[in-house]
């Protein structure tokens, strides 16, 4: 039964900040269009092994998953030139390790992507089409800052992009894919990375529902600073004109 006291309607006040807060949120992101929903789960080191007992305890401190984020910004950065993105952290339950006993949950991060084609098309003039770099040969990538390491660059079965083993992979996702990979959180590991491409209709409710989603574990006021990394992020805006 609801009471009404103070409480209550400091709670029901609070519940309509957030929901006006997160339409602000939402607003401002969709002004870069989002092509890309990233998830990167830091389950496994770099080869793909499992952690170690302090490995994992870094992957629940949340100043270590903003550090990826930086490093993630600055990868993606070098190869897609100016692509605004925004990073949002969630938290997975806690758990009874069979060896550790009951661990809390670790980070993983949701990651908005502007339009990496775009992107790439104003940094390097190149003519790209929407569906992907499929008219581009791979000797011309090799003339891009940052490219040909990724280009070589092995996955966790050890074949590279030039193996030509995903020949009917858009080859900008594989690109972005293999960017992302290098952070150590990330690494080799198939799992550890998922990349969807939002596909919107005229009213962007594609979007929408996968923006919220990432915003689910904002419940109050102090949450906000907790889910958002607002450091890494870049809403238009806080950009300077």
């Amino acid at each position: 039964m609801l009471v009404d006291n103070d409480a209550y309607h400091k709670a029901v006040e609070e519940s309509r900040y957030l929901a006006r807060f997160n339409n602000f949120l939402l607003e401002r992101a969709s002004r870069f269009e989002p092509m890309y929903f990233v998830t990167c789960y830091y389950c496994r080191n770099y080869e793909g092994d499992f952690l170690s007992k302090e490995q994992y305890r870094k992957r629940w401190d949340r100043n270590e998953v903003k550090k990826t984020h930086r490093f993630i910004k600055k990868l993606l950065k070098q190869c897609f030139g100016d692509l605004p993105m925004v990073f949002v952290i969630e938290r997975h339950q806690s758990t009874n390790h069979p060896e550790w006993g009951e661990i809390k949950g670790s980070f993983h991060t949701h990651l908005y992507l502007g339009d990496v084609n775009k992107a790439l098309s104003e940094e390097y003039s190149m003519g790209i089409v929407d569906e992907g770099l499929h008219e581009l040969q791979l000797e011309e990538l090799n003339l891009y800052p940052n490219m040909q390491r990724i280009l070589n660059q092995e996955d966790y079965f050890g074949c590279t992009i030039n193996s030509g083993r995903r020949k009917d992979a858009n080859l900008t996702e594989l690109l972005l894919e293999m960017c992302i990979r290098q952070a150590k959180w990330v690494g080799k590991y198939p799992d550890s990375l998922k990349i969807q491409r939002i596909k919107n209709d005229a009213f962007g409710l594609n979007f929408k529902r996968t923006f919220h989603y990432g915003l689910k574990q904002i419940e109050k006021e102090d949450d906000l600073n907790e889910v958002l990394d607002w450091k890494n992020s870049e809403f238009p805006i806080f950009k300077k004109i």
